[in-house]
């Protein structure tokens, strides 16, 4: 009876810990801007950082991995939420070598603190509400979506107060994240198995053509998403800075931020809806989307020369990026479960994620070249040929999907 209440109160909290440690608040908003202005980084640095914190996180995971197996998933997370916090620090005060050493351990902890969803599906089962996990997984993407909605508006507004403001409160809501910690707790129900499963690379090779192709796919798109969030982000500031100065550029990108954390609000709303009608089509179309966003940039940036017409354009084209984040995952995530046995699953979902680093990285590295000598508008080029090679490649398996 002491553990079904114990069970209960952590499902009460899981929702709000999920949803503040999805991602470092107050500092995503103003992420470039931090970097441009109070760090006075250059784009390649602050795609260097990225990309190198992604190649260690990948030749890392097999020893981290172990660590969680023989810790178990409890203090994974609280490791997790510490080492956030410790990144953040590092991060806010550091020179490039120790902001890229923030970035590593940034990287590290969300490894750590993924064990979360474990913790979430034991308690769930232990409670004989295995079918719930969904419900408490988009509990706590609504509650990031507002979360993020109202920080970006914050967010700028503290960043012309002093640069450093936000990434204090960055600070504050990682040592919220850590108390909270404090209070989650696994069930002793399997606690190791999906760890262990993990933790033997060799024996989780995809062995179906379909979800090997599902897994390659998922990795180049994701990685596209991820990069073109980021490099989007830079691309709409320079052009903010372009025609204003430093204080109505965080102004207007902040705007910007916000009204895409609205559209990603009500999209995480309705896409249960949308996902019944279309299911596998959305595989495609939502690369499809991506592909407009990026030619969106292009035609704005060359051909519009009304202020109010461009950054509208380039803010939905932002908004429709923001959206493939939740969505695209959700989409990939269905289609490997509903096509590999029950036993492959956790191998299959393991090979999404490390695909996903292994592309971002490799995507990264050119990222960074094109930036040594031209201008975001050719990452825009490069990341549109990526995807058109996705689709491409991932054509005869979507076929086969339908």
């Amino acid at each position: 009876m002491d553990q079904i209440n114990k069970s209960k109160k952590i499902l009460k909290i899981l929702p709000w810990y999920m949803g503040i440690s999805y991602g470092l608040l107050f500092y995503t908003p103003i992420s470039t801007l931090f970097f441009t202005i109070a760090k006075n980084l250059s784009l390649s640095q602050i795609t260097m950082l990225g990309t190198i914190s992604t190649i260690i996180s990948i030749i890392s995971q097999p020893f981290i991995l172990k660590i969680m197996k023989k810790i178990g998933n409890t203090y994974s997370v609280r490791i997790g939420a510490f080492m956030l916090l410790i990144s953040v620090l590092c991060i806010t005060f550091g020179n490039f070598y120790i902001i890229m050493l923030g970035f590593i351990l940034e990287s590290i902890a969300f490894v750590f603190n993924d064990m979360i969803n474990i913790i979430l599906r034991n308690n769930l089962k232990f409670l004989n509400k295995d079918n719930e996990y969904i419900k408490y997984k988009n509990k706590s993407f609504l509650l990031y979506s507002v979360l993020t909605a109202i920080i970006a508006l914050l967010a700028s507004y503290l960043f012309n107060l002093n640069h450093y403001l936000p990434m204090f409160f960055c600070a504050g809501s990682c040592i919220i994240i850590s108390l909270m910690s404090l209070f989650i707790n696994d069930v002793k129900l399997l606690s190791t198995e999906e760890i262990e499963e993990k933790s033997n690379f060799s024996k989780i090779i995809p062995k179906s053509n379909t979800i090997f192709n599902i897994i390659l796919f998922f990795g180049i798109i994701r990685a596209c998403i991820a990069l073109g969030f980021s490099n989007t982000e830079l691309f709409i500031q320079d052009n903010l800075k372009t025609f204003f100065d430093i204080t109505n550029t965080t102004y207007y990108f902040g705007i910007i931020i916000f009204i895409s954390r609205i559209v990603r609000i009500i999209s995480n709303i309705i896409f249960n809806k949308v996902y019944i009608k279309f299911r596998e089509k959305l595989i495609y179309i939502l690369p499809i989307l991506l592909l407009i966003s990026f030619i969106l940039l292009i035609f704005s940036y060359y051909l519009i020369s009304n202020l109010l017409i461009k950054f509208s354009i380039m803010g939905f084209a932002y908004a429709i990026i923001v959206v493939l984040i939740d969505s695209f995952n959700a989409v990939i995530q269905d289609a490997i479960l509903r096509n590999s046995n029950s036993e492959k699953h956790q191998s299959a979902l393991t090979y999404l994620s490390l695909s996903y680093k292994i592309f971002k990285a490799i995507f990264g590295c050119c990222i960074s070249l094109i930036l040594l000598k031209y201008s975001l508008i050719y990452v825009l080029i490069f990341l549109i040929m990526l995807v058109l090679m996705g689709l491409v490649q991932f054509r005869k398996t979507y076929l086969k999907l339908l």
